[in-house]
């Protein structure tokens, strides 16, 4: 599960969500599928969310189980 994909999704409103998706290259569906933890982004997706969020989501946050979750501090 991607807690801060989770936490963007819920922040931002449908036409973010749809905006971002197209940016990414992938569908607001397969986004809530990564944030549930149903699927994993892979690093290619991982970057270019993290470059179509401009930062707002990282690959560290959006990877946990490789890179572990810096953003949040200790």
């Amino acid at each position: 599960m991607s807690q801060q994909l989770r936490d963007w999704l819920g922040q931002n409103d449908s036409a973010e969500r749809e905006a971002l998706a197209e940016r990414a290259g992938t569908s607001v569906a397969h986004l809530w599928q990564l944030a549930g933890g149903h699927r994993r982004a892979s690093l290619e997706l991982a970057k270019r969310l993290e470059d179509a969020s401009r930062g707002g989501l990282t690959i560290e946050g959006l990877r946990p189980d490789i890179f572990g979750d810096r953003t949040r501090a200790a």
